[in-house]
């Protein structure tokens, strides 16, 4: 018998989406859903009823009926501050003060993304216009926290509602944006580079680039190998995600047929995980991202089943559903561009609910807490403050025995030229968020 029942009155897909997923994935409950209300009724144990006639012997969440809707609309959440917690839809019936589910769906399928929202050059939702943001909660992960207070009042009622199985963990994963900053080059690329380096007083940046090619110094972005053994070393995941287009105005990696990135998508591929950086437009080109996979599957000699999108870009659900039919199963890019926190509210993997289809996917989302280069150019932090801010958003992760997702870059990990003083960023970090 399982540990857990739970019983939902109007059952719906997104109910029987977000339920089991708080109840078996996050919380780690033997969990089963019971549908006859008569034998949910003469059941023992622990038990959840989501409705809005209550049940006796079991806990009451009282619906708000926002589950049972369909499309991309949704009111935007009353929100209450109790015991230092965010609520959003709060209810005065049941045992809850508020609707955890109808909150957690609110959070985790990102329906706020699907209408009008302000967007970046990118196309990315600003972050300051998400209801996280404006209402002071974005440096939280509120869904983890309201599993545990939904577990701390359940328990409350019924002292055998077993304990949760989390713990924490860390995945470190890298960009490889460019593979290496001099090799790999067309020599008319080479040249003007050296030019510009000399017309805006960079000599030493020209040296550097004679002595890379010249075999006498390694490249500055030659960080992958370090990466993989700085993370494996503090119990990490580590998790190097190629881009498979150089030489257009956004992207700029050293082209796959080289026989440096040949050999570094090699090495990857055997000593650490490789995932997928699709380029700059292949979230708008249809097509793109199945072959730009399978390019990485033929250098890896592995299946590719991991994915973050190149500047974060991704259109709901259309990008999603595009990496999930190329055989992606977890995806990285949810996480912000311009400062620290949890766009979806949790740190927890999760699955990609389809709003526009009304279904969950294969497709499972790994959401990110911090990324070097938002702490860099748009927090504008030293690197000083990085060190703590990053350790803040640890800390926030480690206290609800979530994933701390890491996100980083070559050119930051190198500590060089314009970075001069980053590359201790994750001597710092990794180690802080060991297991």
């Amino acid at each position: 018998m399982a540990e857990i029942h739970f019983h939902i009155e109007r059952p719906g897909p997104r109910a029987r989406y977000i339920i089991p997923h708080m109840l078996r994935t996050m919380a780690g409950w033997d969990a089963q859903e019971v549908s006859d209300p008569q034998l949910f009724r003469r059941l023992p144990g622990p038990k959840l009823f989501y409705g809005r006639s209550p049940v006796e012997g079991s806990f009451h969440v009282e619906a708000n009926g926002l589950l049972e809707g369909t499309g991309h609309h949704m009111p935007a959440p009353g929100t209450r501050i109790a015991d230092g917690l965010p609520m959003l839809f709060p209810t005065d019936a049941g045992d809850m003060p508020f609707d955890v589910f109808v909150a957690a769906f609110f959070a985790l399928s990102r329906i706020e993304e699907y209408g009008p929202i302000d967007r970046d050059l990118h196309g990315r939702p600003a972050s300051a216009a998400l209801h996280a943001a404006t209402h002071g909660y974005l440096h939280r992960p509120v869904v983890d926290e309201w599993l545990y207070f939904l577990a701390e009042r359940w328990r409350a009622a019924d002292p055998g509602l077993p304990a949760m199985r989390r713990s924490f963990a860390h995945t470190a994963t890298l960009d490889v944006d460019n593979g290496a900053m001099y090799l790999g080059r067309p020599w008319w690329r080479t040249l003007g580079s050296a030019a510009r380096d000399l017309l805006r007083g960079h000599p030493s940046r020209v040296r550097d680039r004679a002595a890379v090619l010249f075999g006498t110094m390694s490249d500055p972005y030659a960080v992958h190998t370090d990466f993989i053994k700085l993370s494996q070393a503090h119990g990490a995941r580590a998790v190097l995600n190629f881009l498979m287009a150089g030489g257009g105005r956004n992207d700029h990696a050293v082209r796959p047929e080289h026989a440096f990135m040949r050999k570094l998508i090699t090495h990857a591929s055997a000593h650490a995980e490789v995932g997928l950086h699709p380029s700059f437009a292949a979230s708008d080109r249809p097509g793109r991202i199945a072959r730009e996979k399978e390019r990485l599957e033929a250098l890896a000699g592995a299946p590719v089943t991991r994915s973050r999108q190149h500047f974060l870009r991704l259109r709901l659900p259309e990008t999603l559903r595009e990496l999930e039919r190329a055989g992606i199963r977890e995806e990285h890019s949810m996480g912000l561009a311009d400062r620290t926190g949890f766009r979806a509210g949790t740190c927890t993997p999760f699955p990609f609910y389809d709003l526009l289809a009304e279904k969950q996917a294969a497709l499972m989302l790994h959401p990110f807490a911090i990324m070097d280069s938002a702490m860099a150019y748009k927090m504008r932090l030293s690197p000083e403050e990085a060190v703590k801010e990053a350790q803040r958003m640890v800390d926030a992760v480690r206290r609800v025995e979530g994933t701390f997702i890491s996100v980083w870059h070559e050119r930051f990990l190198s500590g060089y030229g314009n970075e001069a003083g980053w590359g201790s960023l994750a001597n710092a970090i990794i180690p802080y968020a060991r297991p």
